[in-house]
């Protein structure tokens, strides 16, 4: 995530996705960056879609999910 210049912080992703959506909801990130917002979806049990110009930022969001999806599965 740190290829990012602006990395969101994964604690107020998390605050703002468990402030305004339930289990199971769809978290829409029309600008998703290094995809903190869609890792913290998926963390807590929401479905996620992201998006971003960036072919690099995608990328980067998408190993950061699949890491995340790996940890998932160790519990």
């Amino acid at each position: 995530a740190y290829e990012h210049p602006a990395i969101f912080p994964e604690k107020l992703a998390q605050d703002h996705i468990l402030s305004w959506s339930n289990e199971g909801n769809l978290v829409f990130d029309p600008l998703c960056g290094s995809g903190t917002t869609c890792k913290m979806a998926l963390k807590n049990k929401r479905h996620y879609l992201g998006c971003d110009i960036s072919q690099e930022y995608c990328n980067i969001a998408q190993q950061r999910i699949d890491n995340e999806n790996a940890q998932l599965k160790l519990f």
